[in-house]
């Protein structure tokens, strides 16, 4: 037995690479991998569990339709407690990370607000009536926030029953990495993964770094190179947006969609964190950039601003090619030219 499994390796190692892909619909959007391999017959089990993966994940994260998150928020409004599954207990632990990292403008917590301005629909532009500004005064002033919610393994509970939690500012992030867990069991090292606005980077494009595009309101802003184990998340508020023009990502201290901010990308090598940090950069805009790059630590990470400036740190120009000619741009400083935030895991 030993003997045809040696012979069956070296046969698969003698196969030419070949290049496999799948695409799924999923969190609103599509998600697609592209794996390198020998082994096309591995490869294509692999993306098919992944899909699955993908598919239980968006019944069971689902912010407004019917869902174990759903259910979840329905209890804490309660009072209660309530078990879930691991993954969801792991997903809300991260989110209170990033609620800290961020000083709350990563804030999961504030499901009602998002709700309340329309955006727990998949129909864009949203087209209802803004809420009335009593309404968003009460929202702001019930301050819902991640420090409010307690994990006890998979029990999940709250101490202010104004919690209502969405998890759609991480799930790219955490769900890439379940699309990682997936192919490392199938001895599959080397793709690039596509959640939305995420990418996630694996091994390499036949022995060289993946080369992906950076995506800006109007046209793209360049392309980067990602290494393996790196991450490239973009928010942006261009496609997701209100009919009077507010965009998607709402500000948790006003209340009111944010309007500083048209795209962030953000590079580094957490992929959960570099999601949310993305969206909390949205929020923070220009002023606040420098203070949050050096609160997260981020060497690498972007924005360009509602009036089409581009801000940068000095470790994102250095990885940015191609950037288009005559965009005005400032750099940063940021945390160094390193894109890595391991210690922060």
């Amino acid at each position: 037995m030993a003997l045809v499994a040696i012979v069956a390796t070296a046969l698969v190692r003698l196969r030419p690479v070949a290049q496999v892909e799948a695409e799924y619909l999923v969190f609103g959007s599509r998600a697609r991998i592209v794996v390198q391999t020998r082994d096309r017959e591995s490869a294509e089990t692999a993306l098919s569990a992944i899909g699955r993966k993908l598919a239980d994940d968006h019944r069971r994260w689902h912010a407004w339709e019917p869902s174990e998150l759903t259910r979840l928020n329905e209890a804490l409004a309660r009072g209660q407690s309530r078990e879930v599954d691991a993954d969801m207990a792991e997903m809300i632990r991260h989110a209170q990370r990033g609620y800290d990292l961020t000083d709350g403008l990563f804030n999961a917590a504030a499901g009602k607000l998002i709700g309340a301005w329309g955006f727990h629909t998949g129909d864009y532009p949203v087209r209802t009536a803004a809420p009335a500004a009593p309404r968003i005064e009460q929202l702001v002033a019930q301050a819902p926030a991640m420090i409010d919610v307690d994990v006890h393994g998979t029990t999940i509970s709250s101490r202010n029953p104004a919690v209502s939690l969405d998890l759609n500012g991480l799930s790219e992030g955490y769900a890439s990495l379940q699309a990682q867990r997936v192919l490392a069991e199938h001895g599959l090292h080397d793709a690039l993964v596509y959640v939305g606005g995420f990418v996630l980077a694996l091994g390499h494009d036949r022995g060289a770094d993946w080369e992906v595009g950076v995506r800006g309101p109007k046209e793209l802003l360049g392309t980067v190179r990602l290494r393996d184990g790196e991450a490239l998340s973009s928010s942006g508020d261009y496609l997701r947006r209100r009919t009077d023009g507010g965009g998607h990502i709402v500000d948790p201290r006003e209340g009111r969609p944010q309007r500083r901010s048209a795209a962030t990308t953000v590079l580094a090598d957490d992929p959960v964190l570099a999601d949310m940090a993305a969206t909390a950069l949205m929020v923070a805009g220009e002023p606040g950039f420098d203070r949050l790059l050096a609160r997260m630590r981020l060497g690498c990470a972007l924005l360009v601003t509602s009036d089409g400036r581009l801000h940068l740190t000095r470790g994102m120009e250095a990885r940015l090619r191609d950037i288009p000619v005559g965009l005005p741009r400032t750099v940063h400083a940021g945390a160094g030219m390193d894109c890595s935030v391991a210690t922060r895991r």
